[in-house]
């Protein structure tokens, strides 16, 4: 049984390996607020549901950034290449731009409020003790299977 783990998760991990050791893991905290569900009900095929998503806004706390090592541009740049690659459709779901707020601890160190949009699906497989009832069965939250085209055959017919 797979699990998904949200985008907030995979941007906390990305800003970490990105930072490559610049910050320690336990000196970034991140949590969810401001969340709404957009119910969507979409048949995803192979018997998953897209049954909503998940927007809200995201903080993420960096403790102890080193704004003299790493300049924070770096940082900025991060945020949006893994909003970019992320392959939301920012503008159609009315996603806002990142906020970023830096507050001198130190000469050495700052801490980096950054305050973004997020948006997550809540898609359903059929699983017969999962945790939702839904449509007269069983499921639990994970990605849909999708099946994915290997070869496709076309036939083109009389060109004049």
């Amino acid at each position: 049984m797979s699990q998904t783990i949200s985008q907030l998760q995979q941007v906390c991990e990305f800003l970490v390996a990105s930072l490559n050791g610049a910050i320690r893991q336990n000196n970034i905290d991140a949590w969810q607020e401001r969340g709404k569900l957009i119910i969507c009900n979409s048949d995803q095929g192979q018997d998953g549901y897209l049954v909503a998503r998940w927007k809200h806004t995201a903080i993420i706390a960096i403790e102890k950034f080193p704004h003299k090592k790493v300049n924070p541009y770096n940082l900025f740049a991060m945020v949006c290449a893994f909003l970019i690659d992320s392959g939301w459709q920012r503008d159609e779901f009315g996603l806002d731009d990142p906020e970023i707020d830096i507050d001198l601890i130190s000469d050495d160190n700052a801490t980096v409020l950054v305050e973004l949009e997020l948006m997550d699906d809540i898609e359903l497989i059929p699983d017969d003790n999962g945790p939702v009832l839904f449509n007269g069965g069983r499921y639990h939250v994970s990605l849909a299977p999708i099946n994915v085209a290997e070869n496709v055959d076309v036939d083109v017919v009389g060109r004049t």
